[in-house]
């Protein structure tokens, strides 16, 4: 451990499972003290038992990202055990349904999860972090923000909102010390991809099939996701801000 992130409160939402959950593990190890916010009680509750069992400090907030009144909640309850400085936006959802077969729920189920949801957490979280002398917004975006994927259209454009959203907070709050960036991974080895990859009829050979079509010939790894997480949530990157590091192994570059 290297202490980069003691003595700040981080909420992580999305935290019970996935690329949230790692992040939640790693800002631990580094001495935050991390608020997992997740709609699954039992898998948010599981993740901070875990953590504190490892002599590291947690809380589980139960909530729906898409309610104003449940993000307003999980952002209080984060405020009042200690300083909060970050914010990291990781809950979302995604669906394959062509734009012409899209129903309104659907849509309207993408939408609330991947974009309304970060708003409602920047709303309501970014005004405790000025007033704790500034902070970091993390988002989880997608390559799917900066490229499409035929089959992804409410996901893509969910994903392309929030990267400028996020862009939009950046400069809004430049002047308050709160920076907001956007880490955007391709398909990981942990996370939505591999939840959504399970209900193929042969998940490995999807896996392995989108991991033979990135330029690395690979996929990513939780790890990388965090280092990065840690990076953009510490002094390390105090004049970064408003920008989307792509965690792709260069796919973005390649179709852009």
């Amino acid at each position: 451990m290297s202490g980069l992130l003691t003595g700040r409160v981080a909420l992580i939402t999305g935290g019970a499972s996935g690329l949230g959950e790692a992040i939640a593990h790693r800002f631990a190890h580094e001495g935050a003290t991390v608020v997992i916010g997740d709609i699954d009680a039992a898998g948010a509750q599981s993740v901070a038992d875990a953590i504190v069992a490892h002599g590291h400090n947690a809380l589980a907030v139960v909530g729906d990202v898409s309610r104003t009144e449940d993000v307003e909640s999980m952002v209080d309850a984060a405020a009042s055990i200690g300083p909060l400085r970050v914010l990291v936006l990781s809950a979302a959802v995604e669906s394959f349904t062509p734009v012409v077969d899209l129903s309104d729920d659907e849509w309207q189920r993408i939408l609330d999860v991947d974009l309304k949801g970060p708003f409602l957490a920047m709303r309501a979280g970014i005004p405790h972090l000025i007033a704790n002398g500034g902070g970091s917004v993390i988002a989880l975006g997608s390559t799917l923000g900066l490229i499409v994927a035929p089959g992804h259209p409410a996901y893509c454009a969910a994903k392309g909102a929030l990267v400028n959203l996020c862009k939009q907070a950046a400069i809004e709050h430049a002047p308050d010390n709160v920076r907001v960036n956007v880490l955007a991974p391709s398909a990981t080895d942990t996370g939505l991809f591999m939840k959504v990859s399970e209900q193929a009829p042969d998940p490995e050979a999807v896996r392995s099939r989108v991991a033979n079509a990135n330029p690395m010939k690979r996929l990513g790894a939780a790890d990388e996701v965090c280092d990065a997480a840690v990076f953009l949530a510490s002094d390390q990157s105090t004049y970064v801000s408003g920008t989307v590091i792509p965690l792709d192994g260069g796919m973005a570059a390649r179709r852009m």
